[in-house]
């Protein structure tokens, strides 16, 4: 690791009595990210009387700060050096002041007395605490889970695991069809490995493609060979007398021999910390669209949120509420508890998201909705294009003369236009005889727009940079 991408040096120093300032819980994606935009915030932002702003500090659990965990999988296939994960520089977070606590724990925080504990015995006073901890890889709780040689897709060393068994041209089979799942098989494939997809139901990406685009990528799947087994519900884990994995056990009676196994079926958010803290939580930690906790001066960001009963497990969603909170906190001072005017506060908005499979050579899109049940489907119309001999499948759900959903396989070029489409809720009628044939055939001044739409045309709307990892509960 180069010395400026090096782990960041953990702090020993006590902190008791030192200013309150703005500590940041996790430094995953979201984490990182707020901590480095709210400092440049600061320092752009004009302060009455040269009052100086609050401090920010920011706590990993785990020495690596600040991973696009977006990137392993090119890592697991090998196309890409850890290294070239990393968010930011160590400098960036040095010359925006930040102190990084990086391999540090929290292990509880006291609300009343705005004070966190951390896992070396020390205490940390808040001014503002942010928690963006994360989500974590769900484990399905099949017998025998815990033997050796079950393994998740999540972090680092889950990556150096998996690639030890790829080297050695191990078999394996990834449990889920989801986008992670199909990108850990071809990633482990592509290593060595001999890799087999199983999934629950009729084919893979279920909650993302349609059949006809399903079964273009799980023929190139199998060029590829990685083996796929549809409608295949797991009974148990098989292990040896020394509980190590052996194969998995179906409901069909089979089982399927295995060296090793993936888990590869959602995640779920880490709100362990914020419950004990007295946070109020569902599914995740609840907040307001201006990221408030149901404690005050505590705020919350990322995939551990929950917002009007939705989870957040993408990039785009994260990002805003990240921008989101920095609107909020930037204008706090050491001497004051002021946040600043609401008025320049941007409250956060869901929108609908798009989303590109992230595998070499395999270029798949999905925006919108793309699944019905047999009484929406009366309603639906369809606009479908194919050309077998490239393997290229286009097709454009419609209701009502609205865009409501696209699937693209093979080439993917239109999917941000499609994206803009669904997302402003466009009257399509003027532009729909050209519409299959992608945005330079279309004459856009006849397109009406739904003001009250989420998305706008002029915005460039395309949400999908996307990967499973970021999807809360893919499709297992």
């Amino acid at each position: 690791m180069s010395s400026d991408r090096s782990k960041l040096t953990i702090q020993t120093t006590s902190y008791a009595h030192s200013n309150a300032g703005i500590v940041i819980i996790g430094a995953g994606m979201a984490g990182s990210r707020f901590a480095i935009e709210l400092a440049r915030a600061q320092q752009q932002s004009k302060s009455p009387n040269n009052q100086r702003p609050l401090p920010i500090t920011l706590i990993s659990k785990e020495p690596e700060v600040g991973y696009n965990r977006i990137m392993l999988s090119p890592v697991l296939a090998g196309d890409s050096a850890f290294d070239d994960t990393y968010l930011y520089q160590q400098s960036d977070y040095e010359q925006l002041g930040i102190v990084v606590l990086a391999g540090i724990a929290v292990t509880a925080v006291d609300t009343k007395q705005q004070s966190i504990n951390l896992d070396n015995g020390q205490t940390m006073v808040y001014a503002k605490l942010v928690i963006a901890t994360g989500s974590s890889a769900r484990v399905i709780p099949f017998p025998n889970h815990d033997a050796t040689g079950v393994h998740v897709f999540r972090e680092v060393a889950d990556v150096n695991a998996l690639i030890e068994y790829a080297r050695q041209g191990k078999k394996g089979l990834v449990i889920g069809g989801g986008v992670l799942g199909l990108e850990a098989a071809c990633a482990l494939a592509s290593q060595g490995a001999d890799m087999t997809v199983i999934h629950v139901d009729s084919y893979v990406l279920n909650r993302q493609l349609d059949l006809p685009a399903a079964q273009l990528l799980q023929a190139e799947l199998a060029r590829r060979g990685v083996g796929v087994e549809v409608s295949a519900i797991t009974d148990c884990i098989a292990v040896n007398d020394q509980h190590e994995v052996k194969g998995l056990s179906l409901k069909d009676g089979r089982t399927l021999p295995a060296d090793f196994i993936v888990m590869a079926v959602g995640v779920m958010p880490n709100i362990a910390l914020a419950r004990d803290s007295g946070l109020e939580v569902n599914r995740g930690i609840i907040v307001d669209d201006c990221m408030h906790t149901s404690c005050p001066h505590v705020y919350a960001v990322g995939e551990c949120v929950e917002l009007d009963g939705e989870l957040f497990g993408m990039v785009a969603p994260v990002n805003q509420q990240v921008d989101t909170l920095v609107s909020v906190l930037k204008d706090t001072r050491l001497s004051g508890d002021s946040l600043g005017s609401k008025e320049n506060w941007q409250p956060f908005r869901s929108t609908p998201l798009s989303l590109k499979l992230k595998v070499s050579g395999i270029s798949a899109f999905s925006a919108g909705q793309v699944d019905f049940d047999d009484e929406e489907a009366a309603a639906i119309e369809t606009i479908t294009y194919q050309q077998t001999s490239i393997n290229h499948y286009h097709c454009l759900y419609l209701r009502n003369n609205k865009l409501i959903g696209a699937v693209l396989y093979g080439e993917v070029n239109e999917g941000s236009f499609y994206s803009q489409l669904i997302n402003s809720n466009s009257d399509i009628a003027p532009i729909k005889a050209d519409l299959i044939f992608g945005e330079a055939y279309c004459d856009l001044e006849k397109v009406t727009t739904d003001s009250e739409a989420n998305g706008d045309m002029d915005n460039d709307s395309d949400l999908d940079l996307l990967s499973a990892a970021d999807l809360v509960g893919a499709a297992s």
